[in-house]
This record gives C-alpha cells, structure tokens and sequence, in this order.
C-alpha cells in the first residue's frame, strides 16, 4: 500500500468534511466528538507522519500557506487541498446547519477569507486520484 496522507484545508462549510468521507481514506477532524483537547488531536495527526502505509485525510482550515506548510510538515502530507465554494454559498450552508454557534461560524468565516492566500502556489484540483470524488477545490501534490 501506498503512503497518502491529505491535508484538506477551507472555511467552515465548504465541505471538507464530506469531501474527506468519501474518499475512502481514514478521517481525521477536530470536529469529531472522537477529540476531547486540541492536544489529543495534535498528537494523532502528528502520529501519521511516522506511519508508512497510512491513508488519511486531515481536516484543517488552513486559511494561509504557512498554516498549511506547518501542518503539511507536522503529518508529512503528500498532498495539500483547499475547499473553497463562494462566500456566499458557504454562509448559506452554514445557517442551515442550524447550530448555536452560527454567529460565531460566520465572523470566523470571514476572517479566513482576509487571511486567505495561495503564496504555496496551491493549482486547481477537480477530484481524488480514483475520479470518485469531483469537486471543485484548489490543490497540490508535494
């Protein structure tokens, strides 16, 4: 088996998270009720950088290429991803969702789009290597 860690990066509601599900790859999100502290995840992605035959993606947001280097660098990503949908398609998305902390999403979603930046020279990518998954996010392969 092949070694292939993603680091999948994006503001909240650009499906990430379903983008990560449907690759068939293991799913590592902070998100997920799996993770008690920022520390215990921290620990577990940083585990997947020693692991030779891992396949996993890795749920981040990873609005600035220096975030995304520093995480790409802690799990030893062999590909980096951004999601990124319209901002208003995104805050569309996040009001449905109906959670109480809608607010609080929305503020955060607009400071992603002012620290945003592709200075990694991230290109375009239209889906996963098997053609399963087709969406329109920003990529590259390191």
């Amino acid at each position: 088996m092949t070694r292939r860690v993603v680091l999948l990066c994006g503001p909240a509601g650009a499906g990430k998270t379903t983008a990560a599900r449907a690759s068939g790859l293991r799913v590592f999100d902070r998100d997920d009720p799996d993770w008690s502290t920022d520390a215990e995840f921290n620990e577990a992605i940083a585990s997947l950088r020693e692991e030779r035959d891992t396949q996993a993606v890795v749920i981040r947001a990873g609005a600035t290429s220096s975030a995304r280097a520093k995480t790409r660098r802690l799990i030893g990503a062999t590909e980096v991803y951004v999601v990124l949908q319209p901002r208003e398609v995104l805050a569309r998305r996040i009001h449905h969702r109906g959670r109480a902390d809608a607010r609080h999403t929305l503020a955060a979603l607009n400071a992603w789009f002012r620290s945003f930046d592709r200075d990694d020279g991230v290109e375009l990518f239209t889906g996963w290597a098997d053609d399963t998954v087709a969406l329109g996010v920003i990529g590259t392969v390191w």
